[in-house]
């Protein structure tokens, strides 16, 4: 009988997630960053930032849950 595929993460898979995390939350604070100096730009424009506040708004959901999981596996 063969035994089936462990899914139990191993520590090696974990601190690759994390630092994969950690990319990630980095990547996503420096779009953050970037898309909120020029939705501010553009309302000094006078433009519609409608739907790219309600894309920011996704980023930051993403970049939240990604810390909390973050801190959770520190």
């Amino acid at each position: 009988m063969v035994a089936a595929p462990s899914t139990a993460m191993t520590a090696r898979d974990a601190v690759s997630d994390l630092e994969d995390l950690k990319r990630r939350r980095t990547a996503l604070q420096l779009r953050l960053e970037d898309g909120y100096q020029r939705i501010e730009q553009a309302l000094k424009d006078g433009k519609d930032v409608t739907r790219w506040e309600d894309f920011w708004i996704q980023l930051l959901d993403e970049y939240v849950r990604i810390c909390d999981t973050i801190r959770e596996l520190e």
